[in-house]
């Protein structure tokens, strides 16, 4: 039956209320559509109290949580009869390898938990922009960057002087299965620590994508060059250059795997070629001032060179971003 009366009318919807990535509210937040790696967790509001609280929560990961697993390391070293440096001995054990290398790779599992913790994005999302590891990434890192960087640590180590050291024959067998298994990841917990959490926070403080870039290296870099705790001013070049192009790999590539490949293939073979070499690793630590040379110019070049091919290789695409970005702009 027709009816010539006005079909019922509601009325205006109520406008969606609107969401701040400040508003607090349950389960993780959405990581924001269309952003470059480092601005996932710019907001409205810069958090400069809540950054530099995430900032000296890396720092208590990294020698709070890491100095508990070397002391236990240490006891484990002493109930064998050995004293590695942690109890003030001068041997470098295995487990001593072990420890310090564990206690970096936690440095993963801490990040996440820290900005999972301070700004409610998830963990994974450190991973990259995906908010996933990328297999893809990695493999084309490894055979690109590994083969040179292979040569150019052993033309590196040819031209720096060390000192032999001697070594135990199980001990150089164990130091090379730890160094092969553990080496990647305690790498990947300086990346996901200082070109993750550190390079996302500081960046967050700036308003522009510009200041939030450089900040994000500046804060990053001069974080990681000063927890080495270097003297020698050629040392801190090499620091602050290794996470100034770090942090911009990370930007252009989108996520961690490429830096990381870099830094694991760098600490993996100084590993392997001072165990081939029978260098005293102890020895060879030291970070004084006149321990560095004019030929750690060498690795910026190099760093500087990768750098330029990544940035040039993206050039026309631009950084990616997180999902979305297609429909904000489309």
């Amino acid at each position: 039956m027709h009816s010539d009366s006005p079909a019922f009318d509601p009325g205006p919807l109520p406008p969606a209320p609107i969401v701040s990535r400040d508003t607090p509210h349950r389960g993780p937040r959405p990581i924001p559509p269309g952003v470059p790696y480092h601005r996932v967790l710019a907001g409205e509001k810069r958090r400069v109290g809540r950054g530099i609280l995430a900032l000296v929560l890396l720092l208590v990961g990294l020698f709070g949580i890491g100095g508990v697993v070397s002391v236990l390391g240490s006891a484990v070293d002493q109930a064998l009869g050995r004293v590695n440096p942690i109890a003030g001995g001068t041997e470098f054990t295995p487990i001593y390898h072990a420890a310090n290398l564990v206690s970096i790779a936690l440095l993963i599992p801490w990040s996440m938990v820290v900005q999972r913790w301070l700004y409610g994005v998830k963990g994974a999302s450190l991973h990259s922009v995906s908010s996933a590891f990328r297999p893809d990434v990695l493999g084309r890192a490894v055979l690109t960057v590994v083969p040179i960087w292979a040569v150019y640590m052993t033309v590196f180590f040819l031209l720096s002087p060390y000192t032999e050291g001697s070594w135990r024959f199980s001990d150089l067998v164990a130091v090379f299965v730890i160094t092969l298994l553990l080496t990647p990841l305690q790498s990947a917990g300086e990346e996901y620590g200082y070109r993750g959490l550190a390079f996302r926070v500081a960046a967050s403080w700036g308003r522009g994508p510009r200041t939030a870039l450089v900040l994000g290296l500046a804060v990053s870099s001069i974080l990681f060059a000063a927890i080495h705790m270097s003297t020698d001013p050629w040392l801190n070049v090499y620091y602050l250059t290794l996470g100034v192009t770090f942090g911009l790999i990370t930007w252009r590539t989108g996520g961690l795997e490429t830096s990381t490949v870099i830094h694991a293939a760098n600490n993996t073979l100084v590993y392997l070629l001072m165990l081939v070499t029978h260098a005293d690793p102890l020895a060879d630590a030291d970070r004084s001032a006149g321990a560095g040379s004019i030929v750690m110019l060498l690795p910026c070049v190099l760093l500087a060179a990768i750098t330029a091919v990544f940035w040039a290789r993206t050039r026309r695409t631009g950084p990616p971003r997180t999902p979305g970005h297609e429909r904000m702009t489309g």
